[in-house]
């Protein structure tokens, strides 16, 4: 089981935040919109240890570019890392078509991100009905079952997507 201390994260997040539940948390940006970001456990493709990450807009406003709001989520994501077996799964929401634009922002806030050297991300897109899906997986680099998990994720893609 994973804890985020919300404590640890307000010593270093730029935006104050509030602990909603478990590894739930949210924030409210200097232009008024509110976020919540958590980690659920996600036993899709393997048995434990895998949370699927989340970013939601609450306010339901177009968010204006805010470096805050990155430097905030990526301090939630370090304090999910201090720990050093869970996985994190990213899945990009498909509602408004927009997936493979959350999937390059994600990925451009990955490889800026100023330890990415300490982390494997891994990703993937798999068709579902028509409907193509952008997921990601991070884990550190020192992961105990480090290369068993990237190659359960590959499997589990290829075997359910349809091509």
């Amino acid at each position: 089981m994973v804890h985020i201390s919300v404590d640890a994260v307000n010593l270093r997040s730029t935006y104050k935040v509030k602990q909603e539940s478990d590894n739930v948390f949210s924030f409210k940006t200097k232009h008024g919109i509110v976020y919540t970001v958590g980690f659920v456990a996600d036993v899709s493709f393997f048995d434990e240890g895998v949370y699927q990450f989340f970013i939601i807009n609450e306010s339901g406003h177009t968010s204006r570019a805010d470096k805050e709001v990155f430097e905030t989520v990526r301090v939630i994501i370090e304090e999910f890392f201090a720990q050093r077996e869970p996985v994190m799964l990213y899945i990009c929401d498909t509602t408004d078509k927009r997936q493979a634009s959350r999937d390059r922002l994600f990925r451009i806030w990955f490889h800026t991100y100023i330890m990415n050297d300490a982390y494997s991300m891994y990703s993937e897109q798999m068709t579902i009905d028509n409907v193509r899906y952008f997921s990601s997986i991070i884990l550190r680099k020192d992961h105990p079952m480090h290369n068993k998990v990237l190659s359960t994720f590959h499997d589990f893609i290829v075997e359910h997507s349809q091509r």
